[in-house]
């Protein structure tokens, strides 16, 4: 077990956060493992006072960590070849084998870290090697690039990195410009009345699917990613619907844009159906990397292009020497 990990007993009713817990206890443990028996011996739920037999006790225990489990079988299901980790269901033992990392495989690590940060989860609040201020910046800009990536997938056209700061560098106004040279539905030109630093307004991912004969009417996403505990907020179906083509355009694109929602967590079932009402369309870490994987072939094949995608590879090393180093502590 990785010192410094720590599930609080009031976790043990969230499966997510106990299936975080056994995914990071894998990824950063030295020997690469975890097994849901650490689930209960994390949270110390041995005593006396909790149980009233031996009996009620043994059942307690079962009943934790077969739901950590479940939930861990989930996210394998959903996954499939993009899940990082190896699951063996007879022992309940989830492995990481770091060196054989790809782009999807990626996604999922750099994901999960971002989503047990301290200020959204309790999980590292403890850890000796996390994040510095620096290093969470460049992590949260990082996942900008690999939803870029998944929006792409999403849709199967090409798709630019427009949050602030973009990285080509390039203004608000000149990006809008840039985007729609291809686009072309629609004038871009700021109303008087128009925001005099806008830096994205709220638009971090544009991304569309070309038709051949260049006429409006195509698929076309305006999505917002969003890595904080606060992400529900940051809703931006209204902006995109009723302001944003008013605001930035002389003529209005009359293409319809779909609003997405790309986020680093991963969403209990519940309460899915309201979060997809709230923020449209959501784009979440048990969708994401495979999102990277169907993006990654079509770039390769050189039917899309995809803003930043060359920067995911950079993030990819920084997760396997983030490992070795945790591993080596």
């Amino acid at each position: 077990m990785t010192t410094g990990i720590d599930l609080p007993l009031d976790c043990l009713g969230d499966n997510d956060v106990m299936a975080d817990y056994l995914e990071l206890t894998a990824a950063l443990s030295e020997d690469g493992r975890s097994s849901v028996a650490d689930i209960v011996n994390a949270a110390d739920i041995e005593a006396e006072s909790e149980y009233e037999s031996v009996s009620d006790e043994i059942q307690g225990h079962e009943a934790v960590a077969d739901a950590a489990l479940r939930r861990i079988v989930t996210r394998v299901r959903a996954l499939g070849a993009a899940y990082p980790f190896e699951l063996d269901p007879r022992g309940g033992i989830l492995s990481l084998n770091a060196d054989t990392l790809d782009l999807p495989k990626t996604a999922y690590l750099l994901s999960l870290l971002l989503a047990n940060f301290r200020s959204v989860s309790p999980l590292l609040q403890d850890y000796p090697r996390y994040p510095s201020e620096e290093e969470q910046m460049s992590l949260r800009r990082q996942f900008q690039y690999f939803a870029t990536a998944a929006v792409a997938g999403e849709i199967g056209g090409s798709a630019w990195s427009f949050g602030f700061p973009r990285p080509d560098g390039s203004g608000f106004v000149a990006k809008l410009e840039d985007i729609w040279l291809r686009v072309k539905d629609g004038v871009v030109g700021a109303d008087g009345s128009a925001p005099r630093n806008p830096k994205d307004d709220g638009i971090d991912v544009v991304a569309w699917r070309e038709t051949s004969d260049g006429l409006p009417g195509f698929l076309f996403v305006a999505a917002q990613v969003a890595t904080g505990k606060d992400w529900k907020s940051k809703s931006i179906r209204s902006s995109v619907n009723n302001v944003f083509k008013r605001r930035w355009f002389t003529r209005e694109p009359v293409t319809e844009m779909v609003v997405y929602h790309v986020i680093p967590f991963a969403l209990a079932d519940e309460g899915f159906r309201d979060d997809v009402l709230v923020v449209g369309n959501l784009l979440h870490r048990l969708r994401v990397p495979r999102r990277v994987a169907e993006a990654e072939k079509l770039v390769e094949l050189g039917r899309i292009d995809v803003e930043a995608f060359g920067k995911l590879d950079e993030t990819r090393t920084w997760i396997q020497t983030f490992i070795e180093e945790a591993r080596a502590a």
